[in-house]
């Protein structure tokens, strides 16, 4: 049985048992605590802009990235081999029971490995920074614009919605402030002089100013229009992108027994 963080047990308020179609139950257990007095932004804040995105999942103000490690599209040949076998098999026999199992053991790794990322992202940034800037992203939107099915996978596989929602979780739960803007044209305007550059196309990974020559990384420029729409400017001198490092472990508890 593994315990993923010690509570109190006196402050427990509900308790559900969830079973999953791998065999994998998880009970979940719900706790009540003090609320977080929230920061105001009249304090000192540490603001940080994060655009989302496929290629490099998450790009910050602050020149560091995240890889989009795309679990579904590294497991897509797994599942396919899983589904094969699941096809070939007798309907409810043992053998189908035990491929069924298989295929859905493989789709909760992607699920759980997605989240366990996100997660420790928040931790990350709620631990640095006071202020998460945020596009008001139409997830759905964005999936139903008519675009290619390869595309199609790769925004499902990124989950804009489950990052943002954890995001902002570990920022709320921690009393810091959280701000959503409108998401059109941030990766099209300067973020110098805020002029949209129109031919901007999303095979383009650097921007280039037509009207004042800024040139930088497309996802690092739409990063720093974020906080800039805010209303707050982040220095104008842009740095090295750098990679964000493995993300720590949160130091799961594996323990004795058994449900």
């Amino acid at each position: 049985m593994v315990i993923h963080r010690d509570f109190p047990l006196e402050q427990v308020t509900q308790v559900c048992v969830k079973v999953y179609s791998s065999g994998r139950i998880y009970v979940i257990f719900t706790v009540e605590e003090p609320e977080s007095q929230e920061q105001t932004l009249d304090e000192p804040a540490k603001v940080v802009g994060v655009d989302l995105g496929i290629e490099k999942l998450a790009t910050l103000s602050d020149g560091r990235y995240l890889e989009n490690p795309k679990p579904l599209e590294r497991s897509l040949e797994r599942i396919r081999l899983l589904q094969r076998s699941l096809s070939r098999k007798k309907f409810l026999s043992n053998n189908w029971l035990k491929a069924k199992r298989s295929l859905a053991k493989q789709h909760e790794h992607v699920r759980d490995f997605r989240r366990d990322l996100f997660f420790k992202l928040g931790a990350l940034l709620a631990q640095e920074y006071d202020l998460l800037v945020l596009e008001d992203l139409d997830t759905e939107g964005l999936i139903q614009k008519g675009v290619t099915r390869t595309r199609r996978m790769r925004l499902y596989d990124s989950s804009f919605s489950e990052i943002r929602a954890l995001l902002e979780w570990q920022f709320r739960k921690r009393g810091k402030l959280v701000f959503p803007v409108p998401a059109y044209n941030t990766s099209r305007e300067c973020f110098l002089c805020g002029r949209i550059n129109k031919d901007l196309t999303l095979a383009d990974r650097v921007f280039v100013c037509p009207e004042c020559g800024w040139t930088v990384d497309r996802d690092y420029n739409a990063s720093l229009v974020l906080p800039k729409r805010a209303g707050w400017v982040p220095p104008t001198v842009p740095v090295e992108l750098r990679p964000i490092p493995p993300l720590p472990s949160l130091g799961l508890k594996r323990r004795q027994g058994g449900l």
